[in-house]
């Protein structure tokens, strides 16, 4: 809850006040430091601990004793950890003890750092001598490398020369090459002298070679000369090929034996090869591969996307004003990152004016963007189209359409059903394709247009589509693109499959899709030919008909309770975000809403000499204010009245993950009913996922907070079904969603997420999604609407459905924290 500002100054003043007076009252032993910590009471279990160990000093005096009893319970408690080290060393006696504990107090030590130097004391060959050099060398340890430190000293016959000499290599490693070294170090059988031995190894890696590495080193039955050799293969792996073998390595099915003959016999291999390779598997080991490069798709949905543009490192766009501005030496810097035959191609911009590098450099960006999907092999390829939700419609229909069509053409002859026997012969993504291209408009593209294998195809889809509940969730998300694509013969021969599937033994499965064709039905019969609908009807008749419009009720008589409804807008602060935020708000202003400052999500406390400046930028002009947000960190907000109920929509801009997961907290706490992510698609993990998730982590967000309130979520960016379905459950599926499978549109964000409040302050509680969508209706007018799912969709009904099973069940959903 907000707390005004005047209190925080008056109890800030008093906080102030009561620690001076401490300090006064408490008196100082001579020796004391400063930062010495009163956290621990002179009777705790920690203090006496201490003590003890500490006056088992040998030749302590009485009066050291009486010392040790004054400066001991002043210490924090990791230092008293430490200390209780320190008294047991070799050599120790009250010079040095007082040594240590003066530094001590001056220093602090985190938790991790603690455990590193009781794990260096527990060696057993450490004296005094090295106990002091140790601390040092210990404060400089950063978390990972003190978790690779701690690995390292757990090998039997370590000694405490050879961990002091590891640990500033430790220090000098990035995080994934430590957590790489940590997993090396925990395999059966590891001796000092192998650990040695692959340690340089382990440091050579780059990036997704050493996150490969980890997984490598964690699979079942790992030895130590598997582990070794594995490391000489890692160390040649491209980047590319090195995320997707970690991602293959992580599969709990694959031991030792077998990630060394992937390593051998594919990843390490040249792409032509790898393509030779792919023909030669199993049924079982092209699964267990296509498995890995959908999971590994990130990474090349990432670049692929990313390359519509001249972006930064962090996937940035760069504006047209940012690369006039750029010396030449950055816009080569920036076209020496594109393939070396991209570079080739083009040959660089040496000689060029700036006008003319700034053209070559956008025009090699375009071709790199083909090229690297080119440069998959066409398993890698297939999986990646798997997931077409997640790429730019520009990236599917332009880019991976044409290369995966050329493809099939001199592979398979065209014939999409012979390809996809060969390259999915368990039809682990026949159904997350077949969806993607009919989402994209694209399944015509690939399709035969003999009706018997239309049918074929069909039969692997439906395999594909019910074995689990997401492939569901996707396949129903895009069934309404499927049947428009469809022969009338091929359609009904998909709905008797579905019907089938219908009297499946899992009753969350037969529900699912029972709803399905329930929906379609009552909602879509113009896409069902007579024959179709007669099954659907006796199906309905044989299960029973599910009451959808239980899943379909609003929350809005609760959220107007308060005479008040809260949204916060997100923006990143690239040019998109910028373009989103001003266009936004000229909305609003033009539509009479009152612009002023959010008191309740800026994050640094509201003082006045604060509030007048805030005050000076909201009348500097919108550009302005946008870059003064997010370099201030405070929020504005966009007020209006509608029939007694005051609307308020805040503005929030990203500044880094702390301020995002405070907004997010607050928006959780306040209860605010709208939650709108606007911009880039790809900076919706920093936006939301991450933020939330570390929130739910560290219990500042629970189960409760998220399920206490029925919340709405406005995806304005280009989604996919799997972002939705992984935000329902993030959001503990007390969510409503506005979200598309396509590409989000600003002339549809903007208006609807204005609109939305204002249907519900203008109408009674009682009002339906079904009359939101019929007041909102103008917005989606002609296709530009079509790939939105909106509140009350098929897609939201199910994963409500979903929910209410899980919990009937006590089932954990998928994608819950623990802290949860």
């Amino acid at each position: 809850m907000h707390i005004p500002t005047p209190f925080w100054r008056v109890n800030r003043r008093r906080l102030r006040q009561l620690l001076l007076l401490l300090l006064v009252m408490v008196p100082l032993a001579p020796t004391a430091s400063p930062v010495w910590s009163a956290s621990a009471p002179s009777n705790s279990v920690s203090v006496q601990q201490t003590l003890g160990l500490y006056q088992k000093i040998p030749g302590l005096t009485s009066q050291q004793i009486e010392w040790g009893k004054t400066a001991i319970p002043r210490l924090h408690y990791n230092a008293q950890r430490i200390l209780r080290k320190v008294c047991g060393l070799p050599g120790v006696n009250f010079d040095y003890a007082r040594q240590v504990i003066e530094r001590l107090g001056e220093e602090r030590f985190s938790y991790e750092q603690v455990l590193t130097y009781e794990a260096l004391a527990d060696i057993g060959t450490m004296d005094i001598q090295s106990g002091l050099s140790a601390l040092g060398t210990v404060k400089e340890l950063s978390f990972e490398a003190g978790r690779s430190f701690r690995s390292f000293v757990g090998i039997q016959g370590v000694s405490t020369k050879q961990a002091l000499g590891v640990i500033s290599l430790f220090n000098t490693m990035d995080n994934a090459n430590n957590r790489a070294a940590q997993a090396f170090f925990k395999i059966n059988g590891m001796r000092v002298d192998i650990a040695l031995k692959g340690l340089p190894a382990i440091m050579r890696l780059r990036n997704n070679q050493a996150k490969a590495a980890e997984a490598y080193a964690k699979t079942a039955s790992m030895t130590t000369e598997i582990m070794l050799d594995g490391l000489e293969l890692l160390a040649k792996l491209y980047q590319d090929d090195a995320w997707n073998a970690r991602c293959l390595f992580i599969n709990k099915s694959i031991t030792a034996n077998e990630a060394w003959n992937w390593l051998v016999g594919y990843f390490a291999l040249p792409t032509n090869i790898q393509e030779a390779q792919y023909d030669k598997l199993d049924n079982r080991q092209k699964t267990i591969l296509l498995q890995a490069l959908y999971d590994g798709g990130s990474e090349v949905l990432w670049k692929i996307n990313n390359l519509h543009a001249v972006t930064d490192q962090n996937g940035y766009e760069l504006s047209d004003a940012t690369l006039n501005g750029w010396s030449m030496q950055q816009i080569q810097a920036k076209f020496n990152e594109l393939q070396p035959s991209v570079r080739a191609r083009f040959g660089g911009v040496a000689g060029a004016s700036k006008a003319q590098a700034i053209a070559t450099l956008k025009q090699a960006t375009s071709a790199a963007r083909v090229q690297t999907a080119r440069d998959l092999t066409l398993a890698n390829a297939y999986a990646v189209m798997a997931q077409g939700s997640e790429l730019y419609d520009s990236s599917f229909r332009d880019i991976m359409v044409p290369v995966l069509l050329a493809r099939i053409n001199s592979r398979n002859q065209g014939d999409l059903l012979s390809f996809l026997r060969s390259i999915d012969p368990d039809n682990l993504l026949v159904s997350d394709f077949i969806s993607s291209c009919a989402q994209k408009g694209k399944l015509t593209a690939f399709f035969p247009t003999d009706s018997e294998k239309q049918k074929a195809i069909l039969s692997l889809v439906a395999d594909s589509a019910f074995h689990n509940e997401d492939s569901i969730l996707l396949f129903s998300a895009t069934l309404s693109h499927l049947l428009k694509a469809l022969s009338p013969p091929a359609r009904t021969h998909l709905i008797t499959l579905m019907a089938q599937n219908s009297e499946d033994e899992n009753a969350v499965f037969s529900k699912l899709i029972n709803v399905i064709l329930q929906y379609y039905l009552q909602t879509y019969p113009e896409l069902l030919g007579a024959e179709d609908r007669v099954l659907i009807s006796r199906m309905i008749v044989r299960h029973g008909a599910v009451n959808l419009e239980q899943y379909q009720l609003t929350p809005f008589a609760e959220w107007k309770q308060d005479g008040r409804l809260g949204s916060v807008s997100m923006y990143h602060p690239d040019d998109d975000g910028r373009q989103s935020f001003v266009s936004n708000a000229n909305m609003l202003l033009s539509s009479g809403y009152r612009l002023v400052v959010s008191e309740q999500y800026s994050i640094p406390p509201m003082t006045p000499a604060f509030r007048a400046e805030t005050q000076r930028w909201i009348g500097s002009g919108l550009v302005s204010l946008f870059q003064a947000m997010r370099n201030r960190h405070f929020a504005i907000a966009f007020i209006k009245q509608i029939n007694g109920i005051q609307i308020v929509h805040t503005q929030f801009v990203y500044s880094d993950m702390d301020n995002q997961m405070e907004m997010l907290r607050r928006f959780i706490h306040i209860k605010d009913e709208m939650l709108a992510q606007r911009g880039h698609s790809y900076w919706r993990s920093e936006q939301i996922i991450e933020p939330l998730t570390k929130l739910i982590e560290e219990n500042k967000v629970n189960q409760f907070n998220l399920r206490d309130k029925q919340r709405f979520l406005s995806l304005g960016s280009c989604g996919g079904v799997k972002v939705y379905t992984s935000l329902t459950r993030l959001f503990a599926s007390s969510v409503d969603i506005l979200a598309t499978i396509g590409t989000g549109l600003a002339m549809i964000n903007d208006p609807y997420n204005k609109m939305f409040f204002e249907i519900i302050a203008g109408n009674s509680s009682s009002i339906t999604w079904k009359q939101v969508a019929q007041q909102s209706a103008s917005i989606f007018r002609g296709e530009r609407g079509q790939d939105y799912l909106l509140p009350g969709s098929l897609t939201a009904i199910l994963h409500k459905i979903l929910d209410e099973e899980q919990q009937a069940n006590g089932d954990k959903p998928k994608n819950w924290f623990g802290g949860l």
